[in-house]
């Protein structure tokens, strides 16, 4: 579904991203791992289309993302939950709701992706007149996600959505996540969190410096003794 081939990317004359390759296909969920400044969120804005590729080329569904505007890549179908979520905290949670339905197809199913969303959050069906910046951050965090699905994602890219929340709604959030995948949407997760994050993925990449140094299945990235020193603070 999404293949990224030799990307390099960044700010102005940096360079963030080098060379960086991989894929996601459709029904997974793939998670990117690395620390702070590893490039991760770098990638997912160049996927995007928030920053400008410099070279490479990204693949999705058939056809090439580069050049293409933010607008342009949300109706195709890839759908990104920003790490500092970005909501509009000055409208209601069903404001902010009818905002990601923005496509024309999701427009026309407004009513069945609303319910769709109150199914998942309960807590958005009750506090529909609330507005957003009153919310707790969890409660931020569902309906940042919501208002990604409202509309109606073949990808859904989620940065960091743990972060800033207590262990239990940690939990929570990525429970909602994993019924998400449930439900036939991919996922390309990044995430910190790299236990809670490998426990729901499929596969996994780890990114330093702009690069992939690892890869695997979810499985295979948990039993790497190097992953679980790094990462995980789990030695022999």
């Amino acid at each position: 579904m999404l293949k990224v081939e030799n990307l390099n990317a960044g700010y102005g004359n940096l360079n963030i991203l080098r060379n960086l390759s991989f894929e996601v296909h459709q029904g997974e969920v793939v998670s990117i791992l690395g620390t702070n400044g590893a490039g991760k969120t770098t990638t997912l804005r160049a996927i995007s289309g928030l920053i400008p590729v410099k070279s490479g080329v990204i693949h999705f569904d058939n056809q090439i993302l580069n050049k293409k505007s933010a607008e342009y890549i949300v109706k195709a179908g890839l759908v990104q939950v920003p790490e500092d979520r970005k909501l509009f905290s000055d409208m209601t949670v069903l404001e902010n709701l009818e905002m990601g339905a923005y496509t024309r197809k999701a427009r026309a199913n407004l009513k069945k992706n609303l319910d769709y969303c109150y199914d998942l959050f309960p807590i958005l069906k009750e506090r529909t007149s609330q507005f957003a910046g009153t919310m707790s951050g969890g409660q931020q965090q569902m309906l940042a996600i919501g208002r990604a699905l409202m509309a109606e994602p073949k990808l859904l890219i989620l940065d960091e959505p743990s972060i800033g929340l207590s262990p239990l709604l940690t939990k929570q959030v990525f429970d909602i996540i994993s019924e998400i995948k449930n439900n036939g949407v991919t996922i390309l997760l990044v995430e910190q969190n790299v236990n809670q994050a490998l426990q729901l993925a499929n596969r996994g990449y780890v990114i330093e410096n702009g690069e992939v140094v690892m890869s695997g299945t979810a499985q295979e990235l948990l039993n790497d003794e190097t992953l679980k020193a790094s990462y995980l603070g789990i030695t022999k």
